[in-house]
């Protein structure tokens, strides 16, 4: 009998810049802030279930800046920071990508207790430019 879904580890081996969902490449001559956004279909999610998009960009100055986490789900206690991933020179412990330079995405479902066929879907928006249209991450802090 196989472990249940809830009782077997992530892979904690593989580079996230190996096995990602996607990634993001800034192609002009030129830093650029960039955010990442997810918005539910339906919000709230149901009770126990949550959504993380952890993003990885190798070019950053230490650990603050090359790692960026999204959370969507009851553990994100409407803070701001917890649906956005913000690579922008401008708020704390982040950095704008440099010219040429890419970060990589990747996904994580926890179902919780949802039934089948629940819609856990949503938008996911990717926006480069201004920092005065993100999230100011450095607001909550």
């Amino acid at each position: 009998m196989d472990p249940p879904v809830g009782q077997v580890a992530i892979d904690t081996t593989t580079l996230i810049s190996e096995e990602y969902a996607f990634k993001v490449m800034n192609q002009t001559d030129s830093p650029k802030d960039i955010e990442v956004t997810y918005n539910a279909n339906d919000e709230p999610f149901p009770d126990g279930t949550r959504l993380f998009l952890v993003a990885y960009y190798p070019e950053g100055g230490d650990s603050s800046e090359q790692e960026e986490g999204l959370v969507v789900g009851s553990v994100a206690n409407e803070n701001a920071k917890s649906a956005s991933i913000i690579f922008d020179d401008d708020q704390q412990y982040s950095a704008s990508i440099g010219s040429g330079k890419e970060f990589f995405v990747t996904i994580l479902v926890d179902v919780g207790g949802a039934a089948s066929g629940t819609d856990l879907g949503g938008t996911l928006t990717v926006r480069a430019g201004s920092h005065d249209d993100f999230t100011n991450t450095d607001a909550g802090t």
